[in-house]
């Protein structure tokens, strides 16, 4: 089955001279959201890099998630060594000046419950009674350590310092106290903040708007092998998921419909009439007229400006990811399933022929989609000198449509499904900003931005370093292996640009092009299956009643209205007729 795509994977192979490209500022944002955004970082790399069999999502409208991953496995680097000096400096402080440094933890809790979520929605009473605490534990080392000053001034140090005899010695002074004082909050301190702003650099400067995409090299055998695999399963055309998301990759669920009609009907001579026998359709056939439609609306235009430019056709594949595992790499009768391929790895590229049979067996485990995506990135405005009126302005989300047609029990099934997917995160979105401020602005918006947090990220740094440890020997321990179970997990679990996504549209615009493409390709599909059916004398009074009662009914209510008939609208809005009335009932 022939396959038209303008995917990234497309324009990145289609002038290799040029150099590398630079990465899509959708990529770009979750490339900041691996420092940004820890638990973003950990899941992306635990979903990624810990089980080598886990299928991979389709990355769609430009995003790359390569180096997305080069940036979590680089800001986890980073963020390792950062916690194990700090670490470091809290035991030397253990051994050394063990009651400074046991309060100086403790000063740091109140700070860093303040910014546990559950206590932020606490009542404006909880919080001012811990920030009060705090203030009352951030007084300690001026007590403790003023104290002795004050005493030499007035003659009166002994009884002092014969109370904290195990911090000092004979020949300490007041001066030298304070400073074994507030050496390590000050010492742990820096080390967060410097780390603060250089990541902050970071972005400034690696992920600044038309950056190319990094240069990676990796050594280990294994991670370099599962790595490959990303590399190619993201623009593969098979969706293996493990959680019912057959969609994953393309955001949720917009709106969908589906619409069934006999196929034992035919009209002649304007006059219906039932067959014994059904006329006879070809869904691949079917499926290529309908893709040679919408690929019209892109490339048979009057104006280049007309046509939708961004506008990617593809297929789509999909399968739950649970099978029975059998040994691939032994000599026993026994294969693998036919969804993992070579060296046990799930299958994320299917041939034309493997498609077309997928097609006619519509009561298989295997579904196929044909997939639509546009990507909002908008075209440039020129008037008819040539001159530019306005840039193209990357509205970054994501529509796509999936079309599903199966003929089956003498009926043609249609099926369209609408996904939307969001941009990215607000927070994300600082790498657009960085590249404009001076050093010192950039320093002030790191520790601007984080505040409290970088008191926790201190707290905790003992706390994540074990994590790491324990991460580190449990991945070389408990190594995932198929051949081990009956049936093994090998589905995708979540997207990773869908995690990095906003939880809806920023924009009314976005919302309106939302309804704009969906509208087009729906009547697209919508008159394309209906002249396929008149040409092959089927009857399409039936669909058309059904089509026009699923896309046509757009109604408004106000007050004291009422809504009847089959309407969809809204998130995940769905919309099923099965009429069989006929024409001039």
């Amino acid at each position: 089955m022939a396959v038209d795509s303008s995917s990234a994977r497309s324009r990145r192979t289609a002038d290799s001279s040029s150099g590398p490209p630079p990465v899509s500022n959708a990529t770009r944002y979750l490339c900041a959201a691996a420092y940004l955004d820890h638990g973003f970082r950990d899941r992306v790399l635990d979903e990624l890099l810990f089980d080598p069999y886990r299928a991979v999502p389709p990355s769609y409208g430009g995003f790359d998630l390569m180096p997305v991953l080069h940036h979590c496995r680089r800001a986890r680097a980073i963020l390792t060594v950062r916690d194990a000096l700090i670490t470091l400096l809290f035991a030397a402080g253990l051994l050394l000046t063990p009651l400074t440094t046991i309060m100086w933890m403790l000063v740091l809790v109140p700070f860093v419950l303040l910014t546990v979520d559950s206590v932020r929605r606490a009542p404006l009473r909880v919080r001012v009674t811990i920030l009060l605490v705090g203030a009352l534990l951030t007084l300690w080392p001026f007590t403790y350590g003023l104290a002795p000053m004050l005493a030499d001034l007035t003659g009166s140090g002994s009884s002092y310092d014969s109370a904290y005899e195990p911090e000092s010695s004979p020949g300490d002074s007041g001066g030298s106290t304070l400073v074994e004082i507030l050496f390590i909050p000050a010492a742990t301190l820096t080390i967060v903040v410097v780390y603060r702003v250089a990541i902050y650099l970071t972005l400034a400067g690696t992920l600044r708007p038309g950056t190319p995409e990094p240069v990676t090299g990796v050594t280990h055998p294994k991670t370099s092998r599962r790595l490959d695999y990303i590399r190619r399963a993201q623009w593969g055309n098979v969706t293996m998921y493990a959680n019912e998301d057959a969609f994953m990759g393309a955001g949720s669920i917009e709106r969908s419909w589906s619409i069934a009609v006999e196929l034992d009907r035919v009209r002649h001579d304007h006059v219906s009439r039932r067959r014994n026998e059904p006329v006879d359709i070809d869904p691949v056939e079917l499926h290529t007229f309908v893709r040679e439609r919408l690929k019209d609306m892109r490339d048979r235009v009057l104006r280049p400006n007309e046509g939708i430019q961004r506008l990617d056709i593809g297929d789509h594949v999909v399968t739950r990811g649970i099978f029975t595992v059998s040994d691939w790499h032994g000599d026993r009768a026994r294969t693998a399933h036919p969804m993992i391929g070579q060296h046990g790895l799930p299958k994320c590229e299917v041939t034309p022929e493997e498609i077309e049979a997928i097609i006619r067996h519509p009561q298989g485990g295997v579904r196929y989609y044909q997939r639509l995506t546009i990507n909002n990135d908008g075209q440039e405005i020129r008037d008819p000198s040539g001159n530019l009126v306005a840039p193209a302005e990357d509205q970054e989300a994501l529509t796509s449509a999936f079309i599903y047609l199966a003929v089956e029990g003498r009926m043609l099934y249609t099926q369209f499904v609408v996904t939307v997917l969001p941009p990215a995160l607000g927070a994300y979105h600082v790498v657009d900003q960085l590249p404009t401020m001076t050093g010192v602005r950039i320093a002030w918006e790191a520790v601007k931005m984080f505040k409290l947090r970088l008191l926790r990220d201190v707290l905790a740094a003992p706390t994540r370093v074990a994590r790491t440890a324990v991460q580190a020997v449990r991945q070389s321990l408990m190594a995932p292996d198929p051949r081990k179970h009956i049936v093994y997990p090998y589905g995708a679990r979540f997207s990773v640009r869908e995690l990095g996504a906003s939880e809806d549209l920023q924009t009314h615009i976005q919302v309106l092009d939302v309804a704009k493409y969906t509208r087009m390709i729906e009547q697209r599909l919508t008159e394309a299956v209906l002249d396929y059916l008149e040409d092959h004398e089927v009857d399409t009074g039936a669909y058309r009643l059904q089509a026009a009662s699923v896309t046509m009914n757009t109604v408004s209510v106000g007050a004291g209205g009422s809504v009847s008939g089959p309407v969809a609208f809204g998130r995940q809005a769905s919309a099923t007729v099965h009429n069989s009335a006929r024409p001039g009932a």
